[in-house]
């Protein structure tokens, strides 16, 4: 019976880990560091897009945390490079 307990104790723990694995491999969102790592536009610069009135990056805040939506922010980096945008070209105008 132990023995039993066991392997279905066992089989529980690998079935969380892959569940685990998988939610990490399907991650839809970016954190800002993130998004600094990824692109190498620097943490400054990102966080100024996020704070411009008619800004097309494309995050959105969970409390105080700022998520990037992962397809779209690889689009966002696809447009600029396309359309040669300079993201500290224009004076910001700062949401108070």
């Amino acid at each position: 019976m132990e023995k039993i307990l066991e392997e279905i104790l066992y089989t529980l723990q690998a079935l969380k880990n892959d569940n685990l694995q998988t939610q990490k491999q399907e991650k839809l969102t970016y954190t800002l560091e993130e998004c600094v790592a990824i692109s190498g536009i620097g943490r400054n610069t990102l966080l100024e897009e996020t704070y411009k009135v008619d800004s097309t990056f494309p995050y959105f805040k969970v409390g105080k945390k700022i998520q990037v939506n992962k397809a779209m922010f690889e689009k966002w980096l696809n447009d600029m490079s396309v359309n040669h945008t300079e993201l500290r070209g224009e004076q910001l105008k700062c949401v108070q």
